[in-house]
């Protein structure tokens, strides 16, 4: 059987990873109060919302709040992730027709497809409503023809009416351009829950013109299986959990927002384009995929794809270069630590460079020495404060391109900081204590310690 939302439930479970959440819950503010709680306990489990009032379907968030279970996904190693991801997007598999479609076993039509018998959450105390926040749209380019694939923010408009904001710098408000310049509405598909690889696969950086579906393919290990649409002329997914079909259409434009975004500021209100729906594909025990957005389940999933740019990037101009990570306190997207094999004076400047070139989110990057756990922010802080001097090892960039919502941006510009803070040729010989790692404390101290 394909691989889809209920067979990595199951593994997640079997590993731990998933907590059941069995008493009721209010899909405003109450599940995300609850996700919030766990949060400020360090506790990142999947959660599962079994009984959500005044609705059938059981709500699932949380779900790549841990490198763990974005490894789980991907069938790799946690120490291993990005080199994994490299190996999977290079791979991409062609998708293929599907013997049977669990997505259709109830089919909404017409007036009877109302998204307001789906548990769509609000997270947030100023959010402009309830939000569709773990949804893959899915379109085609009317002119080439290949699939798109992207995570949006969709506000719920009413029972048939959706709003979404494209980035005016995605590929799917490219293909809504050009599909407007021709007069025609854009057929949408709306993924709302599949396996994990999946969501990876979706929001994946890529050249413009990359079937999504293929490289979808490739972080599934297996081709994905694909069912025609219900009412739009676009393949959707046969073991999604929910597929919302619909239309975009031409130059239409609504108020959308706010809703608070990745970081942790509210994203306020645009004029967007809106999503006219016209069926909906449900399994009969479908479960609600929520992302819990501004948090660490909305933060490290958009890690993953920036990682792989930003290496990709920084390895063409330092060969060097170990290994890469964003923190989790710069919102996996303002901060980056690089540790590289420094082989010249200046190449960690480059690698700096490159870096900011390879992602205009990014503003604070920092360049360490292999001996540095640059997953521990203490290691880092400790190399900036003893093998930087700031005068020469400091750089600033001024009004360079950044996120519109960064809360320092204006007019979504920023100013960038590099900071080398790899060792000097010739430079002090750090404390060192031998034998640390051969050491068996219980082979010494007896009971609890």
């Amino acid at each position: 059987m394909p691989k889809d939302l209920r067979s990595f439930l199951s593994d997640a479970e079997d590993a731990s990873e998933l907590l059941r959440v069995k008493r009721e819950v209010r899909p405003r503010f109450q599940a995300s109060a609850i996700l919030a709680r766990l949060e400020a306990e360090g506790k990142y489990p999947a959660v599962l919302f079994e009984r959500v009032r005044g609705h059938r379907y059981p709500v699932l968030s949380n779900a790549f709040a841990s490198l763990r279970r974005l490894s789980m996904a991907l069938e790799v190693e946690e120490k291993d992730l990005l080199k994994g991801y490299i190996g999977l997007i290079n791979r991409p598999r062609k998708p293929k027709e599907a013997p049977e479609a669990p997505v259709k076993e109830r089919v909404l039509v017409g007036k009877k497809a109302d998204l307001r018998e789906l548990p769509i959450l609000t997270h947030h105390e100023k959010d402009g409503g309830p939000y569709i926040t773990g949804g893959v749209a899915v379109v085609r380019d009317p002119e080439e023809g290949f699939i798109n694939c992207g995570i949006y923010r969709m506000m719920l408009k009413g029972g048939r009416k959706l709003g979404i904001q494209f980035a005016n710098t995605s590929h799917a408000y490219y293909i809504l351009r050009r599909s407007e310049e021709l007069g025609r509405p854009l057929p949408v598909a709306v993924v709302v829950g599949h396996h994990p690889a999946f969501y990876i696969g979706a929001v994946a950086m890529n050249p413009i013109g990359v079937d999504e579906y293929s490289q979808i393919g490739g972080f599934l290990r297996e081709p994905l299986a694909v069912t025609q649409g219900t009412a739009v002329d676009l393949p959707i997914p046969a073991y999604a959990e929910i597929v919302i079909e619909g239309e975009i259409p031409p130059n239409v434009r609504e108020k959308e927002g706010p809703l608070g975004e990745y970081s942790g500021i509210y994203g306020p209100c645009y004029n967007e384009p809106i999503i006219n729906i016209k069926a909906i594909n449900i399994r009969r025990d479908a479960i609600y995929h929520d992302i819990f957005v501004g948090h660490p389940d909305n933060l490290l999933l958009g890690m993953t794809a920036r990682l792989n740019i930003i290496y990709q990037t920084v390895k063409t101009a330092c060969p060097s270069v170990k290994d890469i990570h964003m923190p989790l306190a710069g919102r996996c997207r303002f901060i980056c630590y690089i540790a590289l094999q420094k082989r010249v004076e200046g190449e960690a400047k480059n690698a700096l460079m490159a870096a900011f070139a390879a992602d205009p989110f990014l503003k604070y990057a920092v360049a360490v020495d292999p001996d540095v756990d640059i997953r521990d922010d203490t290691q880092v802080l400790h190399a900036i404060a003893t093998r930087t001097r700031a005068g020469e090892d400091i750089f600033m960039v001024s009004n360079a391109k950044g996120s519109q919502l960064d809360p320092t941006a204006v007019d979504g510009r920023v100013p960038k900081v590099g900071i080398d803070a790899t060792r000097r040729k010739g430079a002090y010989e750090e404390i060192r204590v031998p034998g640390v790692a051969e050491i068996r404390l219980e082979d010494f101290i007896d009971g609890d310690r």
